[in-house]
């Protein structure tokens, strides 16, 4: 049986569908968190908020990463033949898995 491997449009496909996926992971998350901050009464110290806020920011700045993902894995799809693109769009969607990772580990981290 001969081995077939993906060819780099399918490659652009998928790092396309993953990064709109973690995009929505990380829109439900920022959810969650903005919900949880509504929760507390008015009179909370914003010291006492300050961990899910930062939480909340750090949770835009990964959906943004997704988003420039997105942009960059479409633009690649339109253009076809662009080498470099086709790295710095695999570059860009290591970072956005490695800073899903780390907003986790933060958010974990500042609010227990």
């Amino acid at each position: 049986m001969e081995a077939v491997s993906a060819t780099p449009t399918d490659v652009m496909v998928a790092v396309f569908g993953a990064s709109a996926g973690v995009g929505g992971l990380v829109l439900v998350f920022l959810g969650v968190l903005i919900t949880s901050i509504g929760t507390y009464p008015g009179g909370t110290s914003d010291q006492a908020l300050a961990p899910l806020r930062r939480g909340a920011w750090y949770a835009v700045g990964a959906f943004g990463g997704s988003l420039a993902t997105i942009a960059a894995s479409l633009a690649w799809l339109a253009v076809h033949d662009a080498h470099w693109l086709y790295v710095v769009t695999l570059a860009m969607f290591s970072v956005l898995l490695v800073a899903l990772l780390g907003l986790a580990i933060v958010v974990a981290r500042e609010t227990t």
